[in-house]
């Protein structure tokens, strides 16, 4: 039996790390850490452009850096990419679950479409990979899976629902699966970043409310810059941390639930300010009264 604190980092100078969601945002930045590290990079990304440009960038440091162009929602392109890295390294040791996709808009008015592609890209995304590469980690009795999940998470927070409850989901796997595994000498960190001044935001949904248009043009003043969450991103997995909350506001959404009177109040008044009544009590479908 491997205990956590009985081995070393799986994060060190010739080490194998996968990283979706590569070719911007946090997945860039983090490359350069793991890079900076002396770890043979595996980067992978739907734009393959900005992968290539990434890569290049990575490649004027010195560092190893592979490419290749993935959708993390086709199971057959994930396992494809698998068989690419485990031809190419002897096994993978780092695993970062980065890649995801945002939505913004109120629950009576999101369709099962938009459900189904946040399910199949945040959620189905990472248990693709999960579901490739845990079996080699638990063989060689060790491996680091990085999951990222959201903040919003942990918080009751209007038009983005159904991103949260896909999220939480996320979080919910992992964190389990971190106890599950962890006696097998793998290590699982579930990630939970904050606001964080990347494209991700630009073109949602601003909201029908002046208070909705207003956040959504501040996101850069109250945010996070990805080099800042990228290397925490870094630590955690270097560390093997089972749970990274990155920002203290995430510690705020997840206390509050202990108080429910408090988080519902919260709730409902954000809900007006940012969605406004018509969120609230949404019109029913067909003209019905």
């Amino acid at each position: 039996m491997n205990f956590p604190w009985t081995r070393t980092s799986d994060v060190h100078a010739g080490a194998s790390v996968l990283i979706t969601g590569a070719a911007k945002g946090i997945g860039r930045c983090a490359a350069a850490d793991f890079a900076a590290a002396g770890c043979t990079l595996f980067l992978t990304d739907r734009d393959g452009a900005a992968l290539d440009a990434t890569a290049a960038e990575l490649r004027s440091t010195g560092a190893t850096v592979h490419v290749r162009t993935v959708d993390v929602s086709a199971r057959a392109e994930v396992a494809a990419c698998a068989r690419w890295i485990l031809d190419t390294a002897d096994g993978l040791d780092v695993l970062v679950n980065n890649a995801g996709i945002g939505y913004s808009g109120p629950l009576a008015s999101t369709s099962l479409e938009t459900w189904r592609r946040l399910v199949e890209v945040d959620l189905m995304g990472p248990l693709y990979h999960a579901d490739a590469f845990l079996p080699g980690m638990l063989a060689r009795g060790r491996g680091t899976i990085v999951n990222v999940s959201s903040g919003q998470a942990f918080f009751r927070l209007p038009t983005w629902g159904a991103y949260a409850a896909v999220k939480a989901a996320l979080g919910a796997w992992s964190e389990l699966l971190a106890f599950e595994v962890a006696a097998s000498g793998v290590r699982v960190v579930t990630f939970y970043p904050f606001m964080v001044d990347t494209g991700f935001y630009q073109g949602m949904d601003a909201g029908s409310t002046w208070m909705s248009r207003l956040s959504m043009k501040m996101v850069p003043w109250y945010s996070m810059k990805p080099e800042k969450v990228a290397h925490l991103l870094f630590q955690a997995a270097r560390d093997g941390r089972r749970v990274e909350m990155v920002h203290p506001a995430n510690l705020v959404g997840f206390y509050s639930r202990l108080v429910p009177p408090v988080s519902s109040l919260v709730t409902t008044i954000s809900t007006r300010l940012l969605a406004g009544e018509g969120a609230i009590h949404p019109a029913a479908p067909g003209g019905a009264p």
